[in-house]
């Protein structure tokens, strides 16, 4: 664990600091003990509309300038809200970080809250509720919530029941503002690159003067203990069913905390020291019963770390044609197994080992330890930063099967069903991007492992003289970087095995192949690879896209040596078992189904149908079509792998506490042998020309509440010779700071909606240029037209010079934040590669963005964002 510094200054602001010089970055959070439990009815959603309210300008900085400050340093910002906290952060270049200093400390007291903004605000917040809408799993969510909790108000939606929404007053917010918005109610957390003496004084300077604030009303309802089983069941538009379970469970200071930490990672993996979220592991017993099984899609539990007594949730998405009574007496088998038998010691220290890997992951990156930094003294104390993985190690089998017993009662259980009626939306909604656990977990070398060494503590700057670059005789390019800055190695490749290899009548054949990878092996079944994986703590995924199939591996440094080989094993020689070929034919058709009532997934498809020609990798989804899944053939898959998968124009990036010369040694051993057999050229792909006329069609979906807009053009490759002034035009459009002009106007300025953006797809292919947005119904004409007219305008209205300063200076200045992690470092250098960019590109990408000047951003927005002849397509409620 690195050396933290706490202190509390005189008003009463706790102040932690995490003082760690391996990239020049740091990141300062300030934390609130605000969220939905502090609401109560008539003003549920009031701490997530003021964490809003915060990007609106203070006394000292107009709502305009506070994006353009931070993005003008290189720098990133956000805020997020949930049940116990509010939490502010801004991720910067280290000697920028003063800047963070003076707009949260501001913000902390001097946010303006006018009415104007108060008004236009509320459209946004019930265009963010209803996007969510949109997808069945929030519904159940709320309703399986409300049905389990009766009285605390965790069973309140953080984001607010609309009609709360409609009503709450800009009174109603500024005196939420004024009760929890002061120094004795928070926790400021600093990460990174600084000295800590200089440091304290500038926190002193900035935040000590801030009064103490009143003391904040105590939260004293306790949540009546149960005494039946509860049952709910939400019937909408939907394409497959939904499984929701929530069993009563203890807060983060009780002594069962870990038990349950672990029995969560028993039953789906252990996939985070505060939050538990993302897919389980393979070998996970829910895996097991349901996805295994050919019942489910998706299945996960989740015990979230809570100030109070919480919940314990286990979630199913339930596979097309299967009964979802079967769905839920598999869930209750596993439970009973939990309450009779105990857990076997390899199983246990399977989680254990899960756990240390997250924990050293957590510390690739000073985002990641921020937010658990902040989480654990929020919801508990520090005490749960220090000693979590003491107190999981501590866990025995005993322990495991007490708390299931204890916690997993029917009488404490409430069930919630999304039952499907017709067409309509079955997509996940995005989930919000948290990156927990705390540092390092590592403490031996392994003999068998990648050598390496502990002299260096600094990252390492991406140079030429930095990088091992080698071409293997079969031709794969592995490009190898040292970072002794943490002690995880991440693998992250290509190989030219993608829809563009695929013909239209194959479409989805890439994608099958591609998640048949890890189902079985010439040496390995399904279950052993996840056993392997997990045993080690290990992640791998696999996902074909349009134009190459990725793959990324993360591990310990001392487990590297064994997941290289389980990669090359998986990408080399897989079996493709019928029975694993015929489980993945069920996931991808459920997974399709979704997509189709996905409203922003549907405006895509409808998009790039519109805007390539019917033989172009761009013109479907990677996913491909339902029909031609259902009908592929073990053999298609077979012979799609034997020629698409080769080692010739295949890369592969190594990051980490890595010996460059020992691991190319090791990639020699596991791939040089896996051969570039027959003709290994890419198809043809037909040229692609923009629209001469305006193209749109929109599609009806019942029971939506929001409307999904895909507006733009076929794009340039990255290689194109003017890439660098189209990005710009891009980032200026639709990214620069709060989204930015399309953000300015479409949100900030109109109200209209919660996302609006823009994005440039440049790959090997011309990838899409897309401005997307999700407004209501009613306001899809205006939105459009604002969008244009904020194209429009880049073309012909002079670009303000502060503007083009301000993106240019938040390209340069923001490499540093990208290229902080290992994972960031390997997908760098592999798209380097696949672009053929040169290893000195990071080294020359400041100049030629300092080099590019308004004209030739004007020039190529006029070139590459046709106004008059673009494709627009729309996707939302019939």
């Amino acid at each position: 664990m690195p050396d933290l510094i706490e202190h509390t200054l005189s008003n009463g602001l706790r102040v932690v600091l995490s003082e760690t010089h391996t990239a020049p970055v740091a990141t300062l959070w300030v934390w609130y003990r605000v969220g939905s439990r502090n609401e109560v009815p008539g003003l549920t959603g009031v701490s997530h509309w003021v964490e809003h309210m915060l990007f609106k300008g203070t006394t000292n900085f107009a709502k305009g300038d506070l994006p353009r400050i931070v993005a003008r340093h290189g720098g990133s910002w956000n805020a997020f809200t949930w049940k116990d906290y509010t939490a502010y952060y801004e991720v910067l270049p280290s000697e920028h970080l003063e800047l963070a200093l003076r707009l949260e400390s501001d913000r902390m007291h001097n946010a303006l809250f006018d009415p104007q903004e108060v008004d236009g605000e509320r459209t946004v917040i019930i265009s963010e509720r209803e996007g969510l809408e949109n997808f069945p799993q929030f519904y159940l969510s709320e309703e399986v919530e409300a049905a389990a909790l009766k009285a605390h108000p965790y069973r309140y939606p953080v984001i607010g029941w609309k009609e709360d929404l409609r009503a709450i007053t800009r009174e109603d917010l500024y005196r939420h503002y004024r009760t929890h918005y002061h120094p004795a109610n928070a926790v400021a957390v600093v990460a990174g690159d600084f000295d800590r003496t200089v440091l304290r004084d500038l926190i002193e300077r900035y935040f000590g003067s801030i009064p103490r604030g009143p003391a904040v009303p105590d939260v004293r309802v306790h949540e009546p203990r149960p005494e039946g089983e509860r049952r709910v069941i939400v019937r909408r538009p939907g394409a497959t069913g939904y499984l929701h379970i929530a069993f009563h469970a203890p807060a983060a200071s009780h002594p069962d905390h870990a038990a349950l930490r672990v029995l969560d990672g028993i039953l789906s993996g252990f996939r985070g020291v505060v939050f538990s979220e993302g897919p389980g592991g393979r070998s996970s017993r829910l895996y097991r019963a349901l996805v295994d099984r050919g019942l489910a899609t998706e299945a996960s539990s989740a015990y979230s770390t809570r100030i109070d007594p919480t919940l314990f949730h286990m979630t199913a998405t339930v596979r097309t044609g299967v009964d979802p009574e079967a769905v839920e007496r598999a869930v209750d088998d596993e439970i009973a197994r939990l309450c009779e038998e105990p857990v076997g010691e390899v199983e246990l220290a399977k989680v254990k080992k899960q756990a240390r890997a997250q924990c050293a992951y957590a510390h690739d990156g000073v985002f990641g330890q921020a937010v658990l930094l902040g989480a654990a003294a929020i919801v508990d104390s520090l005490d749960l930063y220090h000693k979590i993985m003491d107190r999981l190690e501590a866990v025995d089998a005993e322990a495991v099967q007490a708390a299931a017993r204890r916690y997993f009662d029917r009488r404490a259980r409430t069930t919630g069903w999304f039952i499907p009626e017709g067409a309509g939306s079955a997509a996940r909604p995005a989930a919000a991007a948290y990156a927990p656990s705390p540092p390092a977990w590592w403490t031996s070398h392994d003999p068998h492992g990648v050598p390496h060494s502990t002299a260096a503590t600094r990252a390492v700057r991406i140079t030429p003289d930095t990088v091992l670059r080698r071409v293997l005789r079969n031709g794969l390019v592995l490009l190898v970087h040292r970072n002794p800055a943490n002690a995880s190695v991440v693998f992250h490749g290509y190989a030219r095995a993608a829809a563009m290899t695929e013909t239209p009548q194959q479409a989805g054949l890439a994608r099958f192949v591609a998640a048949t990878l890890e189902r079985g092996t010439e040496r390995r079944t399904s279950h052993q690879i996840g056993e392997a994986l997990d045993r080690l703590g290990a992640t791998l995924a696999i996902q074909s896209h349009q134009e190459v199939t990725g793959f990324s591996a993360r591990t310990l440094v001392m487990d590297a040596a064994t997941v290289l080989g389980i990669v090359a094993e998986v990408l080399t020689s897989p079996a493709f078992p019928e029975d694993e070929v015929e489980k993945v034919r069920g996931e991808l058709l459920t997974v399709l189904r979704e997509m189709g009532q996905d409203t922003q997934r549907v405006a895509e498809r409808v998009f790039r149908r519109l805007a390539y020609p019917p033989d172009h990798p761009h013109h479907r989804f990677p996913e491909g079509a339902a029909d031609v899944v259902a009908g592929l053939r073990r053999q298609d898959l077979l012979e799609f792998h034997r020629r698409w998968y080769r080692p010739d124009g295949a890369i592969l990036a190594v990051v980490g506490d890595v010996d460059p010369d020992a691991t190319a040694a090791l990639v020699e051993q596991t791939l040089g042998t896996w051969p570039a057999a027959g003709d290994g050229a890419v198809p043809a792909v037909p040229p692609v020309s923009l629209p001469r006329a305006p193209v749109r069609e929109a599609v009806g979906l019942p029971g939506k509440s929001q409307s999904d807009i895909a507006l733009g053009v076929p794009g340039i490759t990255r290689t194109s010779p003017d890439y660098h002034e189209v990005m710009m035009a891009d980032i200026m459009l639709g990214r620069l700071g709060m989204m930015g002009r399309l953000g300015a106007n479409v949100r900030e300025k109109q109200g209209m909606a919660y996302y609006v953006y823009s994005r440039l797809h440049a790959g090997l292919l011309p990838g899409p240029w897309m401005a997307r947005a999700g407004v209501n119904p009613v306001n899809v004409e205006r939105a459009i037209d604002s969008i244009l007219h904020e194209v429009k305008r880049l073309q012909t209205e002079p670009i303000d010079a502060g503007e083009l300063e301000d993106c240019r200076n938040y390209l340069s200045g923001s490499l540093a934040l990208r290229l902080e992690t290992n994972q960031g470092m390997a997908q760098a250098l592999a798209d380097i590669e696949l672009y053929g960019l040169g290893l000195d590109y990071l080294l020359r990408f400041p100049g030629i963005v300092r080099g590019i000047g308004a004209p030739q951003i004007q020039e190529a927005a006029r070139r590459r964002f046709p106004t008059d002849a673009c494709v627009i397509a729309v996707a939302g409620p019939e």
